[in-house]
């Protein structure tokens, strides 16, 4: 119990860190792994295996996300775009759709060759809700700025 309580109030001291701070993609991979290891109570063997493929389903993500913000922003800074460009502009955002799907369907299939179907689902959970505490962090920081 003292673990978990320990675990979690240094979650949140480096939720507020990385608000402060502007934080950064390793902070937030670091924070990432201690929420994870907590919630998915791995085994050690479970562990040395799941982190090399997720990092690698994490990384390719990141890079499709960066990819699809760029293009949003580049449709913000073009009101005036033709039928034509806005086709253009549809079909490549559905390509990276599809592609992030993909990942995402990868990652369980590799998974499911060493972790119980179940520890999926909580993956699934748990990336969620890490990435809600850390969206709330963010909006609470901006909110007094």
């Amino acid at each position: 119990m003292k673990k978990y309580i320990t675990i979690l109030l240094v979650c949140f001291g480096l939720f507020s860190g990385i608000a402060q701070r502007g934080g950064g993609k390793e902070k937030i991979k670091k924070l990432k792994i201690a929420y994870f290891t907590e919630n998915l109570n791995f085994t050690e063997k479970e562990a040395q295996q799941f982190w090399p493929v997720y990092n690698v389903y994490d990384d390719k993500n990141h890079e499709l996300r960066q990819s699809l913000n760029k293009i949003k922003r580049d449709v913000k800074s073009n009101s005036n775009m033709s039928e034509t460009e806005a086709a253009s502009i549809l079909d490549r955002i559905q390509s990276i759709e599809k592609q992030v799907y993909e990942n995402t369907r990868d990652l369980a299939n590799k998974l499911r060759k060493f972790l119980p179907a179940t520890k999926i689902i909580r993956l699934k959970k748990a990336e969620h809700e890490f990435n809600r505490k850390l969206m709330k962090q963010f909006r609470n920081k901006h909110k007094k700025n």
